[in-house]
């Protein structure tokens, strides 16, 4: 379903509006909400927001309650959407308020920081056809995100807030860092791909040289 635009949500920040979720009366955030409180904003506000809680520590299999959604809107982004839409069953995935609170309590001081450092700038990088780029390129990061890599998750995480802010404020230089940020995630992914070959293929040697 698509969000519903709030009044002036557009002309308030970033920062406050992620603030002001956590004060909600009801103990559980539900992904609806989100949705709904960054208006037109939506697609960058809202992936940007989730892979900055997807960087937090979270139990195994946490990463995939961020990475869902976010693959979602990265293909809606991709194929042009002028707004979200998910599934009920995806708009009902909630947090903890408190839980999200103190998240965003750790972070908002950089959230301030970054955002007054962001600013229209670059357009040929945030235009139609640099969107649906963008897009498919998020959704490769988020499936990374997801996969039970050791420390796997930073670099996607990293990548997919420089890309969410570049959407968001039309910040090209942003979506350059993001697509640097993907660079050193592939190059990560490649070590890690090169280390467990040499390992297996060391094993096996072992192996067969012990075994009759």
């Amino acid at each position: 379903m698509p969000a519903q635009d709030k009044p002036n949500d557009d002309l308030r920040l970033f920062s406050d509006v992620i603030e002001e979720l956590g004060e909600g009366d009801d103990p559980k955030l539900k992904l609806e909400e989100l949705v709904a409180a960054f208006g037109e904003r939506g697609f960058g506000a809202m992936i940007l927001i989730l892979s900055m809680l997807a960087l937090l520590p979270w139990p195994p299999g946490g990463k995939a309650v961020f990475a869902v959604p976010i693959i979602l809107m990265s293909l809606e982004l991709a194929f042009q959407r002028s707004s979200i839409w998910l599934p009920r069953w995806a708009l009902r995935t909630s947090i903890s308020r408190p839980a999200y609170r103190a998240g965003v309590s750790r972070i908002m001081k950089t959230v301030r920081y970054v955002e007054n450092l962001t600013q229209p700038r670059l357009p040929l990088l945030t235009g139609e056809v640099a969107d649906t780029v963008t897009g498919l390129v998020c959704v490769l990061l988020a499936l990374i995100m997801a996969l039970p890599i050791p420390f796997g998750d930073a670099l996607p995480g990293i990548a997919l807030v420089f890309f969410a802010l570049g959407m968001m404020q039309r910040d090209g230089v942003a979506i350059l860092l993001g697509a640097l940020a993907t660079g050193a995630c592939g190059l990560y992914l490649f070590l890690i791909w090169h280390t467990v070959s040499e390992i297996a293929h060391h094993a096996a040697g072992w192996f067969s040289g012990v075994l009759p």
